[in-house]
């Protein structure tokens, strides 16, 4: 779905952001791995129609072209030639082993969210990545955002004072778990597969690391459903930097209505000594009506097509899609010497980050069985010291 849209009208982002690097001269060559025959068909006729929307027509093999076969991306590995990156987008519980098999074959990569959701699975990933001299990054696009990019500014010049709490509601529709993702459910929950994005989010916004956190879950529409996973989890994070503290609070659940206006519910507030920051992060004030779509809430910062300057074709453009021309630009730096591995910090989502979010998602699943109880988290402020 994020590849290029499966399962919906749209074209996803990822597929859209490479278009536009090989616009700009930055991909040679494309190589699109799904699991089965259908999925590389159907990643083909969605690429067709990006070809008249967006006005390139990229080189692309796809695969698998005879039989399905979940070791496709293993062939594609095979075929890729100088210097190569790649995005993985598939189940959170195939991170670890694609992405380990990419670094061992010396290709920089870029993980869609989680990295993996544990700190044994994360800490194999840094040491591959450092053996082998490649750059690892994780798509963590609400760091591009420029609503976010401002409260990092404000939040660096005290402008909030004291940090106090962050407050954040995110959901999404019935369709993601009962559908989209009914296949691979049972392994995430949506805490690991929608909350992380904000664990992140502070930590790059504040520099704080989390020290304990508790959490609670519902089941109920989802087990009536047969599908046996949280509803909603509420998450309390304690967090610390320097001689200060603050709280978060995350409401995370995918049982919104599947006509709400928009596929993420997602809000954000922050409360300090000296202010208060609130960012409705669905209603970006561009609402649209129609017969067919009904109401919908349409973000034109996230993943968009717009004109181009000529008016001839549309361009995709958004903190989506930067965060991965991003990553691309930076494995073409490298690969031309024009920056180190050591250069690649800023905004940038890493395999040494994620050991945060790996810890979290590990104690989240840690006070959930164990009757909601908090779970300390010290070990990771003593580490970054």
């Amino acid at each position: 779905m994020y590849v290029c849209g499966k399962g919906t009208e749209g074209y996803g982002t990822i597929l859209p952001a490479v278009f536009e690097a090989w616009r700009a001269g930055m991909v040679k060559k494309v190589h699109l791995a799904a699991a089965t025959c259908n999925g590389a068909a159907e990643a083909r006729r969605k690429a067709s129609e990006l070809e008249t929307i967006m006005g390139v027509s990229p080189d692309i093999i796809y695969y698998p072209t005879d039989r399905d076969n979940t070791s496709a991306f293993q062939t594609a590995v095979a075929a890729l030639e100088g210097p190569a990156a790649a995005f993985i987008s598939v189940p959170d519980h195939l991170h670890f082993e694609i992405t380990a098999y990419c670094l061992e074959h010396n290709i920089h990569v870029q993980v869609v969210k989680p990295l993996v959701p544990t700190l044994r699975e994360n800490r194999k990933l840094i040491a591959l990545e450092k053996s082998h001299n490649v750059y690892g990054a994780v798509e963590f696009h609400q760091r591009f955002d420029e609503a976010n990019l401002k409260l990092r500014e404000l939040i660096q010049d005290k402008a909030l004072g004291e940090l106090l709490n962050f407050r954040i509601n995110f959901s999404q529709r019935k369709i993601i778990p009962t559908t989209t993702f009914r296949g691979w459910i049972s392994h995430t929950d949506i805490f690991q597969y929608l909350g992380v994005h904000y664990v992140d989010l502070i930590h790059f916004l504040t520099g704080a690391i989390p020290t304990r956190l508790m959490a609670v879950g519902q089941k109920k529409y989802l087990v009536a459903q047969g599908i046996d996973t949280y509803d909603s989890i509420q998450t309390v994070i304690e967090w610390r930097h320097e001689d200060s503290g603050f709280i978060s609070s995350h409401l995370s659940a995918w049982i919104d209505p599947d006509h709400s206006s928009a596929m993420s519910d997602q809000r954000l507030e922050v409360i300090g000594t000296k202010g208060r920051y609130q960012s409705d992060q669905k209603s970006r004030g561009v609402t649209l009506t129609t017969d067919t779509g009904g109401v919908e809430e349409i973000n034109p910062y996230f993943s968009q097509f717009y004109p181009d300057i000529d008016g001839k074709c549309r361009q995709i453009k958004g903190y989506g899609p930067a965060s991965i021309i991003q990553f691309l630009r930076d494995v073409r730096d490298i690969s031309a010497g024009r920056k180190t591995l050591a250069d690649l910090s800023g905004l940038r989502a890493t395999f040494a980050t994620s050991l945060i979010i790996a810890a979290v998602l590990e104690a989240s699943k840690q006070s959930l069985s164990e009757h909601n109880r908090w779970v300390s988290l010290d070990f990771l402020r003593d580490n970054s010291q």
